[in-house]
């Protein structure tokens, strides 16, 4: 027989808040207990369990071994426990709380972005949203440590713990404010070329390269002369605007400097097609809650 005294959710939350914040006093406003009921809570969870889960030093606290374990399964427990009462509530209830999810800049600026927007409004503006621009391999490394629900990336992943599913394609275009510029015969005369870099500029790159040059005559990206560096994608675009240097970027965030002539794209004989796969990724062993299941379900709505 199952013995279902060893679980005590309000010591799991408990526990869970104070793996969060790694302070007593959070963890009691967060779970809305006292101080002292977090503690009581902890020491009862060591106690079932036999061993420390946390470690105390110079005024510290850090997670053990069997702290980061339980954390996981913590973690786990309350996302399943919160979609359960979403479900058990009907589909009357309202969805509520925070959905946390990361992607690059170049995802940004697609129309899925805005169309989200547009449909929360309608049908999920109970949900709050916890949105993070970075490079694929961030959105990855967000994933693993458990602070987004999903993301998007613009790289295929091969992990035992992720799973990737086809979202959209990209065309990746090399830019320059002067069609000048954009002469050149080979990749050497390329690296004649001045550039600007910004996060995740090399991945991008590497899959233009891929278009126009066979593996063997791909340059690195630190070969070139990089006249100009920047952590931002609209910043970068508006650097080659001005003439810094040259750009690769998906063609759908140049596309108004395109047709208003203010930048022009390198229109050299391709080798293969110039698509560019977007995944979202999410944790192969947790189960969406049903506020997360509804922000997903948009997207791949708008997808098909």
């Amino acid at each position: 027989m199952r013995d279902f005294q060893k679980l005590d959710p309000t010591a799991l939350k408990a526990f869970y808040y104070a793996a969060e914040s790694l302070n007593f006093t959070k963890a009691a406003e967060m779970a809305a207990l006292t101080q002292s009921g977090i503690s009581q809570h902890i020491s009862k969870l060591e106690s079932q369990i036999g061993a420390s889960l946390f470690l105390r030093a110079n005024r510290k606290l850090s997670l053990t071994e069997a702290g980061r374990t339980l954390r996981v399964f913590a973690e786990s427990y309350l996302d399943q426990l919160d979609s359960l009462f979403e479900v058990l509530g009907g589909q009357m209830q309202e969805l509520k709380g925070l959905v946390r999810y990361a992607m690059p800049g170049s995802c940004l600026m697609t129309p899925h972005f805005p169309q989200l927007l547009v449909n929360r409004e309608s049908f999920f503006a109970g949900i709050d949203l916890d949105i993070q621009i970075c490079h694929s391999e961030e959105v990855v490394d967000l994933l693993l440590a458990g602070q987004i629900d999903f993301g998007f990336i613009t790289k295929t992943i091969g992990h035992k713990e992720i799973i990737s599913e086809k979202f959209a394609n990209e065309e990746y275009v090399l830019v320059a404010n002067q069609e000048k510029s954009l002469r050149f015969d080979g990749p050497h005369e390329l690296r004649e070329k001045n550039f600007i870099n910004y996060p995740g500029m090399d991945l991008i790159f590497n899959n233009w390269q891929a278009t126009y040059f066979s593996k063997s005559q791909w340059q690195d990206l630190t070969n070139f002369a990089i006249r100009g560096r920047i952590n931002s994608l609209d910043g970068a675009i508006t650097m080659v605007t001005h003439g810094v240097g040259l750009g690769v970027f998906p063609r759908h965030c140049v596309a108004g400097p395109l047709s208003r002539k203010e930048l022009f794209a390198y229109k050299g004989p391709a080798l293969k097609q110039n698509e560019n796969p977007i995944y979202i990724i999410q944790l192969a062993n947790k189960f969406p809650t049903a506020r997360v299941r509804k922000v997903l379900d948009s997207f791949w709505e708008m997808k098909s």
